[in-house]
């Protein structure tokens, strides 16, 4: 098994790079991909404080739904990007994705002969793309989902700057927890970061 990051242009017609512009200031995380009838599919998750606001801005080619007042799940009905296709083709499973500067980073997870199709596929598709991490999967970090995510989101909101871009308090509410929690949550997954780190 091999995880993969790919770095590609962000294409024209992206259905999540139109999300993406729509939602900026709630934290977008994508669960699935699934391809039928040459249709590529996508699960997306939305945290922000006011979702059924964003969920009326939506693109038509999306369906959403509140699962709580700060979060929302999205279903992009058909995925326009020429990218996913092949990804999917070659029969790898994309894990997640981001999106800065209009550059999406692919995180993919395949065989090695999945690898080699994509890579043709890719090729064959006439896309641009560098391959940043090939390797295998981290077996031996314990950190939880819950804690990744929330850490993720923490570094990407700017919690961890200096000076800090949001403060613990607003970092809580897009989660819809306490800022207790978030910061002992915030705590346990440094620590086994910084323990894994320093015991390599």
């Amino acid at each position: 098994m091999l995880k993969l990051q790919i770095k590609t242009k962000l294409p024209e017609n992206c259905a999540l790079g139109a999300i993406k512009e729509i939602v900026r200031e709630a934290t977008f995380e994508v669960e699935g991909f699934a391809k039928t009838d040459g249709k590529v599919k996508g699960l997306i998750s939305l945290k922000a404080r006011k979702v059924e606001n964003l969920i009326k801005n939506l693109p038509s080619f999306c369906e959403g739904v509140a699962v709580s007042t700060v979060e929302a799940k999205v279903l992009i009905k058909e995925h326009t990007c020429l990218i996913a296709h092949p990804i999917l083709e070659s029969g790898c499973i994309i894990t997640n994705i981001d999106i800065e500067n209009q550059k999406i980073l692919w995180n993919i997870v395949c065989d090695d002969e999945s690898f080699i199709k994509l890579v043709r596929k890719l090729e064959d598709y006439g896309v641009d793309f560098e391959i940043i991490y090939k390797g295998k999967p981290d077996s031996s970090s314990d950190i939880t989902y819950r804690e990744e995510e929330v850490l993720k989101i923490a570094l990407k909101k700017g919690y961890f700057d200096y000076p800090k871009k949001i403060k613990l308090e607003e970092l809580a509410s897009l989660f819809g927890i306490a800022p207790s929690t978030l910061s002992e949550i915030l705590r346990r997954g440094q620590k086994k970061i910084l323990e894994k780190y320093f015991n390599e």
